[in-house]
């Protein structure tokens, strides 16, 4: 439980942090993500043209299903980011690169991470669903 104090501090530290004030700086912000389109997700629908029946053993239970579908999805997103940075290298200039498209480069880092972090968690889900065997000493 947060005390008076704290509580205080968090409705004065809220009244600060309100976001781009003029048109020009929300409708910039707003913006932000159609940069590269890594941070919107894609289509809930997409990976599931995958044919999942060979990645599966005969009689997956559901949560397998859905562990393997999760790794699909989680393996597109890591396409996509290498998709652009494919697209950023290939307009890098290597003789002077600018900061911008280093920082660019960089950022894609974050997204990189996110979906080999939600790669692992499916694969742990997927191993947890495995039986176990029985004659381990």
């Amino acid at each position: 439980m947060a005390s008076e104090k704290q509580i205080r501090a968090n409705r004065e530290n809220a009244k600060r942090s309100t976001g781009p004030k003029s048109l020009a700086g929300r409708l910039k912000s707003s913006r932000n993500a159609l940069r590269h389109g890594l941070s919107i997700p894609a289509a809930a629908d997409h990976p599931s043209g995958v044919r999942l029946d060979p990645l599966l053993p005969e009689g997956a239970s559901q949560l397998q299903r859905l562990a393997v579908l999760d790794m699909v999805r989680a393996e597109s997103e890591l396409q996509r980011v290498a998709a652009v940075r494919n697209g950023l290298l290939a307009d890098l200039d290597l003789q002077s690169p600018s900061l911008h498209q280093v920082w660019r480069l960089a950022a894609l880092e974050r997204y990189e991470c996110r979906a080999r972090r939600q790669r692992l968690r499916a694969e742990g889900r997927l191993r947890a669903t495995e039986p176990m065997d029985d004659n381990v000493e």
